[in-house]
């Protein structure tokens, strides 16, 4: 249910703890922070529905709460290195 949060304050919050605790409990049981975790689930989920979805990168943009296409692709392209357009062409070829 990680993805009905947005923020590690709100994850923290659900669970019934302040930020910082939330953050040295989340880090001791997983090794990883819990904003750079849920930054990777958000990226493997954008990049599910970038590869197989039937959205279109506007609608993914607005559907992950990104403030514009722009802020997406940049984030895409930071992340995966490549743009969200290379990724789904990509993906068309191997599956044709």
């Amino acid at each position: 249910n990680h993805h009905l949060y947005n923020t590690v304050k709100e994850f923290a919050e659900e669970m019934n703890y302040t930020v910082s605790g939330f953050e040295k409990r989340f880090k001791k049981i997983f090794g990883i922070s819990p904003y750079k975790w849920m930054k990777e689930q958000k990226a493997k989920l954008i990049y599910q529905e970038v590869c197989f979805g039937k959205y279109n990168f506007k609608q993914i943009a607005d559907r992950y709460k990104f403030a514009s296409t722009s802020t997406f692709n940049d984030f895409y392209k930071l992340t995966f290195g490549e743009t969200p357009g290379m990724t789904r062409r990509k993906t068309e070829q191997r599956r044709a």
